[in-house]
């Protein structure tokens, strides 16, 4: 009983500890975003003039959303394909894709641009959302297949004598038993999205398109720093993260059993 009792007070305080580390800088910012003029600080961002605040919540949830739901869809798709069908040259091509987890953003930059530019998508939203799409949707097929893998075949087999197609088995089996690892998937895809500064920056021109990575460097373009622009940058950090943070906060439930889902195989 006494070493039952040590090893939950010993995980306790390993879980206090970790959770003091992410939360310090959180509190730090919060509190810092309320020294010298308090609320006026978020009054003072809300009403930038130079960008405005809700045009680039609407920017990034516009491109963290469109590339959450396509990338969803597409890697359940090709998860599905990799994991329950067989036809030739799947494990080159499986191979192929998860291939690409290799090779990092800033190393495709020049080509990327270049493509970019010639299909005219240059300062648009979709110019960041394709290129998103296609970054995150290795990673998110990796995790799906695996997913997929832990569903008996022997299952799909007897939908298949009853007379159901291939994408009656998708779409009324697969997905439904794979809920929590599909909206793991969306979420997390969404929260990358949402994050990603690179693309962005590579591909928007005008300050009307802006996502939130972008439209932070406005707060701290100065040399010289004053206490109150210190305040305000925490504000605009705040402000700029409290959507990812929400949604965060909101599906934390199908993160951890996604997560856990995708882990164990059967």
């Amino acid at each position: 009983m006494k070493a039952k009792m040590k090893s939950i007070l010993g995980t306790y305080a390993v879980l206090i500890l970790f959770a003091l580390i992410w939360l310090t800088p959180i509190v730090i910012a919060v509190s810092k975003s309320f020294t010298i003029n308090g609320i006026g600080n978020y009054a003072y961002v809300l009403n930038y003039e130079k960008i405005n605040y809700f045009r680039v919540i609407f920017n990034s949830l516009l491109i963290a959303v469109i590339t959450a739901v396509t990338v969803t869809l597409i890697t359940a798709l090709a998860a599905f394909a990799f994991s329950k069908m067989h036809f030739r040259g799947q494990k080159i091509i499986y191979g192929a894709i998860l291939a690409c987890l290799a090779v990092p953003v800033a190393a495709v930059t020049s080509p990327l641009f270049s493509t970019i530019k010639n299909l005219g998508l240059v300062d648009t939203h979709w110019g960041v959302i394709i290129p998103l799409i296609a970054f995150n949707s290795p990673m998110m097929l990796l995790m799906l297949k695996n997913y997929f893998d832990t569903i008996p075949n022997e299952l799909l087999e007897s939908v298949r004598i009853d007379g159901g197609s291939t994408f009656c088995i998708w779409r009324q089996f697969m997905i439904p038993l794979s809920v929590p690892m599909v909206a793991n998937v969306l979420i997390l895809t969404f929260i990358y999205s949402w994050n990603d500064y690179l693309v962005p920056l590579l591909v928007m021109r005008s300050e009307e398109n802006y996502p939130v990575t972008l439209a932070a460097q406005y707060f701290m373009s100065s040399t010289y720093q004053s206490p109150i622009d210190v305040a305000r940058i925490y504000a605009v950090m705040i402000l700029l993260a409290l959507p990812s943070i929400l949604v965060y906060l909101v599906s934390q439930k199908f993160l951890v059993s996604g997560i856990t889902a995708g882990a164990v195989k059967g």
